[in-house]
């Protein structure tokens, strides 16, 4: 399913980011540039973030800015 419309990422590759040691949105950003786009999508990363990895601190509020835009 996609969770990332803006880019298009789907919630296997966001599974995959966690599992290879994303555990803030932030981090999930980085890895698979889910949640770089209009930041719709922040909520739904962190209900998956809160389901792979119980008591990790999922929410973490940051700027789009951070992020250079995809070319």
């Amino acid at each position: 399913m996609i969770v990332c419309h803006c880019k298009g990422i789907s919630d296997r590759a966001i599974r995959r980011a966690i599992r290879s040691g994303a555990q803030t949105v932030r981090q999930v950003a980085r890895s698979c540039a889910a949640g770089t786009g209009c930041g719709g999508c922040h909520a739904a990363i962190d209900d998956i973030l809160e389901r792979e990895c119980p008591g990790a601190q999922a929410t973490e509020l940051f700027s789009l800015a951070d992020y250079a835009p995809a070319r």
